[in-house]
């Protein structure tokens, strides 16, 4: 993603030339072109994020050319290097990253700013691909915004091989000339076991970890190691060529490029083997240099095409956060404001490359003052000085925040405490005030609101996906003869703050089954790797033998059907998956106990985001913060099944009326915010809903009062 530079070819033995090519340049604007049209319309260009990759490519060949024909031998000669990438790429990339911050502060709701404090700070020490592959895959973590920051992941990637390879050809370098051999071939060995090691592990990794696959280097490392050896072959990989076969490899290498662009999408896993086509496609055109005049050269060197080639790296920097932060300063962001967004993209990029990236390097050059090092320690010292201000200053309204108890007075001074959260959709209660357009306080404020989750998450109840399911951990609560079982995903863990005042008032031991995402219905599911989806199917089963074993009373469940079965659609899932659940329910029956199902609740998440962030953004308009009951209430085949079944020992509590109130659902109920991200209630509504949730569990169950007496 760097800017232009000459290739160091050779001519003659020990004879060197710089050549320049076009076709590079030309590269560069194929890849940021498809990476840009991809993250503005996906639905255009579906696989456009392989730009990264044709990226990768490209540097792992530049740098490599430019490491063989003047070879590292010193540390000081490392050391130079590297500043040379400091002066190249640092001065724009510190540049986007602060006015990304003003951006954030003077637009972005104050729940985000904690997050994206610390992205800028991981961006700005190019470790942010290692911060979204342990943060960001996280089921819990779907609903977050995408930050300005997120696309430093691939510039993070590509700053850690910088700093790596110069080594690793240094010391390849240093054995060719132990061994007494020439340098091109030993690099090349060294460089294709480091292919094949890497491309090794991406295949493994993508299929077991897909998520943080993604974003590793060590996954990515073979594609910069395919544009390496491309470099190593030495003078006929840089050499022009006008032959007829040198124009086929290069249609060749455009075409699984464009192949790759247009049929690819983010529910492949990915990079795996599946990068081997741009990759290819990438050091195909690399490698035949062809300057045929039916070869895509004049295509790839046109002067329209060279301009966006030349402007790549701040393309690149300055798409991303500007995608993401206009959006809060226009009401709706259409197609004009997306080319609006756009244009200002090439105008930043254009002023970027000329009066910051070109000026900045050269001071660097020319001056003792603003040298390289210096330039780094102060200009990363000051954006981390920056970030961590949002870090800490989100930190402390979210301190401030987390009285909740004392939020919950002031709603209730406010309001009566008789229309309080779903209190407010009563009869007793003036009708409608749940939805008022604003509140002075909100229990919990949006910014506490993301950390109000049930304490089973804190307790760590969940077999969760970062062990495919291994893990199967039950949390025990209380200790009375009453026996209860709560059983089923995330969608189950949110009734917890609820049932635990039943269990204290009724002397029950209460018991937790949960798993992250997976439906518990035996069936196989669309999880990212294979043992995962065998984790899962597997689940029930062993859930049911425990249920045997403990002999429960009464066991409580519900699931979110977030994902199909596999090998099907989503749409085509649901009979399938009811067929399934009957045939669990069935099971549990079995067991002796009373079964309940708990249907599914409202799901935000099919209009809007994370309901604390909308909240946090339209503080006067909560309305934006709801939407139609007719797409809030989700799928529910455990529901439908448990309704089919006919067994009165089988019952339905559905609560989703204190959700939605004529034909609308909501985000903030009688001053109450109801969902802690765009799918889970907060601890704080879940535990208001307590009594109801008890009278409903009472009118399904007659001998429920009775048999936790005894």
């Amino acid at each position: 993603m760097n800017s232009a530079q000459p290739i160091a070819g050779l001519s003659a033995p020990g004879r060197k030339k710089s050549v320049f090519r076009a076709d590079i340049q030309g590269l560069r604007a194929l890849a940021v072109g498809v990476v840009v049209i991809y993250h503005f319309w996906p639905k255009v260009l579906p696989g456009g994020f392989i730009g990264v990759d044709v990226f990768f490519v490209i540097s792992g060949f530049l740098i490599t050319s430019h490491l063989l024909t003047k070879p590292p031998r010193r540390i000081r000669d490392i050391g130079q290097f590297w500043m040379r990438r400091v002066k190249r790429l640092l001065p724009a990339s510190f540049l986007v990253i602060l006015v990304s911050l003003l951006g954030v502060w003077l637009l972005a709701p104050e729940t985000l700013w904690q997050d994206w404090g610390l992205q800028a700070i991981a961006s700005t020490f190019y470790f942010q691909n290692w911060f979204l592959a342990t943060s960001k895959v996280d089921y819990l973590a779907e609903a977050d915004a995408p930050s300005p920051f997120q696309h430093f992941w691939s510039l993070s990637t590509e700053e850690q091989f910088y700093l790596v390879w110069p080594i690793l050809i240094g010391l390849l370098v240093l054995l060719a000339i132990r061994w007494g051999r020439k340098t091109r071939p030993v690099a090349l060995t060294g460089i294709a076991f480091i292919f094949a090691v890497s491309l090794g592990y991406s295949v493994y990794a993508t299929a077991a970890d897909p998520g943080v696959a993604y974003f590793s280097t060590f996954t990515r490392g073979w594609e910069f190691a395919a544009g390496a050896m491309v470099a190593a072959f030495g003078a006929g990989a840089h050499a022009p060529k006008s032959d007829v076969l040198s124009a086929i490899a290069a249609w060749v290498g455009s075409g699984a490029i464009a192949l790759s662009a247009l049929t690819f999408d983010g529910d492949m896993a990915f990079p795996g083997a599946l990068a081997l086509l741009p990759v290819s496609g990438t050091s195909l055109l690399l490698l035949a240099h062809s300057t045929h005049s039916k070869s895509p050269q004049s295509l790839l060197g046109n002067k329209t095409v060279r301009f966006l080639g030349d402007n790549s790296y701040a393309i690149y920097l300055w798409h991303w956060p500007l995608l993401i932060l206009v959006p809060y300063a226009v009401a709706d962001f259409g197609i004009l404001d997306q080319l609006s967004t756009l244009a200002l993209t090439v105008v930043l990029s254009v002023l970027t490359q000329k009066l910051v990236e070109t000026r900045f390097r050269k001071l660097m050059d020319t001056s003792r003052i603003v040298s390289a090092p210096r330039f780094l320690l102060v200009g990363s010292a000051a954006l981390a000085i920056v970030a961590g201000g949002f870090y800490v200053k989100s930190g402390q309204i979210v301190e401030e925040s987390m009285d909740i108890t004392a939020s919950v007075q002031i709603v209730e001074n406010q309001l009566g405490e008789n229309c309080v959260g779903p209190l407010a959709l009563t009869e007793s209660c003036t009708s409608g005030v749940g939805i008022a357009e604003s509140f002075k306080t909100l229990a919990p404020e949006p910014v506490a609101a993301k950390s109000d989750k049930p304490r089973v998450y804190a307790d760590d109840c969940f077999s969760d996906l970062p062990d495919n399911f291994s893990t199967k951990p039950v949390c025990s609560y209380g200790d009375g003869d009453f026996k209860v079982a709560l059983v089923g995903n995330s969608h189950a863990g949110q009734w917890f703050p609820a049932l635990e005042p039943i269990a204290e008032r009724n002397d029950w031991s209460l018991d937790t089954y949960l798993i992250s995402r997976c439906a518990v219905n035996g069936e196989r599911q669309n999880l990212d790797s294979e043992d995962r989806i065998n984790g899962c199917a597997d689940y029930e089963s062993w859930v049911t033998e425990k249920f045997k074993a403990e002999e429960y009373d009464m066991i409580l469940t519900s699931s979110r059907q977030s994902l199909s079965l596999e090998g099907l659609e989503y749409d085509e899932s649901t009979k399938p998956s009811e067929k399934s659940y009957a045939s669990t329910l069935d099971s549990w029956l079995d067991t002796g106990a009373e079964v309940v199902v708990i249907a599914d609740t409202a799901f935000p998440g099919a209009t809007i985001g994370s309901v604390p962030d909308c909240v946090a953004e339209n503080p006067a308009q909560l309305s934006k913060c709801s939407g139609p009951e007719s797409r809030w209430l989700p799928v529910d085949p455990l529901t439908d099944a448990a309704e089919s079944s006919g067994n009165d020992r089988l019952h339905v509590v559905d609560m989703n009326d204190y959700l939605c109130f004529e034909g609308t659902c909501h985000g903030v109920i009688g001053g109450l915010l109801a969902y802690w991200d765009h799918s889970h209630l907060t601890n704080t509504y879940a535990a208001s809903l307590s009594s109801m949730f008890e009278q409903r569990l009472e009118n399904e169950i007659s001998s429920l009062e009775l048999s936790a007496a005894n």
